[in-house]
């Protein structure tokens, strides 16, 4: 008796404690999943796959940024003035088209999204077609789907009690709050370090390496076929089975360092990634909510080195650029049935005969 009693009056401890946990989880919502902060200033979490899914459901937008980290540098105040849209950022550091597609396809469940500009990069083409994030914390499956019983992890987690109780201390002693302002939520132009001599000082570190038999780019499937799985899977049918959505897809500029880097190691890897576009292009071509820019090949984007702080992440003047060549349809990056094989000469020949010494 002494023992049910016992056991009674611990789980009765237990499930009060739990109830009170998921009830300041729900009231303070520190990832705004709920409903958009009004009783305390918001700061947003550097989570981006657990900080997403809210803003997709409660803030105000007709536009949606999608890709990896070589987004992040888009400031939406820059591209609403240059489009004419109202944009939210949701740009996942390391992104597959997996996750990608989720984030989407959250989106498109608002109602709320007339147009998607989508970063495409290959590696997140590269690997199984179902491929998340799972390294630093579990992919938040349950964030993105239309189940509001499944939300458990999320109300009776410790890091969102944790996260809870900093936005009430610091609404109550008026403390400066992190990452307060969506437009540069984890935006890296400011802190990061760009130039010439850091690159050339990675390409020699990873000749070096080379000469020794090491892999760099061996670590995911980057074949035809890998790619063309997630792109059938995860963006194919989210244009095709949304006409009245205007799709934008564009290439983003990376130094001709990261394709010659790949080149030297395996060349059929940068042959893939060509046919890959052409792939991409043809199974679009026929639709009319989608235009896709291309500004790899371009020389005075490609061999900027000043502009990088590694082989692929350029800095925001890049993004803006690239936000300005859209507003104005420009025919040098807009890819058309009259251009593509052009284009993907241009930069297979840049990459097959490109001369390092001279950059």
């Amino acid at each position: 008796m002494i023992y049910r009693n016992f056991l009674f009056k611990s789980l009765a401890i237990t499930f009060i404690l739990l109830y009170l946990v998921a009830g300041l989880n729900f009231l303070v919502d520190p990832l705004q999943f709920y409903r958009q902060a009004a009783l305390y200033r918001p700061a947003f979490s550097i989570e981006q796959r657990y900080q997403n899914p809210g803003l997709v459901r409660n803030y105000s937008y007709d536009t949606i940024i999608i890709g990896s980290s070589m987004t992040e540098n888009f400031v939406p105040a820059y591209v609403n003035k240059k489009l004419g849209v109202k944009s939210l950022k949701l740009s996942m550091s390391g992104a597959s088209t997996r996750e990608e597609n989720l984030i989407v396809q959250l989106a498109l469940n608002t109602g709320k999204v007339k147009n998607v500009l989508w970063g495409l990069d290959y590696e997140s083409l590269k690997g199984l077609n179902d491929r998340v994030t799972n390294e630093d914390v579990s992919f938040p499956y349950y964030l993105y789907d239309q189940n509001d019983y499944n939300d458990l992890p999320y109300l009776l987690s410790i890091s969102t009690l944790k996260s809870s109780a900093m936005a009430l201390r610091n609404n109550y002693q008026q403390l400066p709050i992190a990452n307060p302002d969506l437009d540069y939520l984890n935006n890296w132009n400011s802190s990061s370090k760009f130039g010439r001599d850091g690159l050339m000082k990675m390409w020699q570190d990873e000749q070096t390496k080379k000469k020794t038999g090491v892999k760099i780019y061996d670590k995911m499937d980057g074949s035809f076929a890998a790619m063309q799985a997630s792109f059938d899977q995860n963006i194919l049918p989210l244009i095709k089975d949304n006409p009245e959505v205007n799709f934008v897809i564009y290439y983003p500029p990376y130094s001709i360092l990261r394709h010659r880097s790949i080149f030297e190691e395996d060349p059929q890897l940068i042959y893939s990634e060509l046919q890959m576009k052409r792939y991409i292009y043809t199974q679009l071509n026929n639709y009319t909510n989608i235009r896709i820019y291309d500004f790899q090949g371009d020389k005075s984007l490609n061999t900027r080195l000043d502009k990088y702080k590694d082989y692929s992440h350029h800095s925001q003047e890049f993004n803006e650029i690239i936000i300005d060549s859209i507003a104005r349809k420009d025919k040098r990056y807009l890819v058309t049935p009259w251009n593509m094989e052009t284009m993907l000469y241009d930069l297979k020949t840049q990459v097959e005969t490109i001369d390092i010494g001279k950059l």
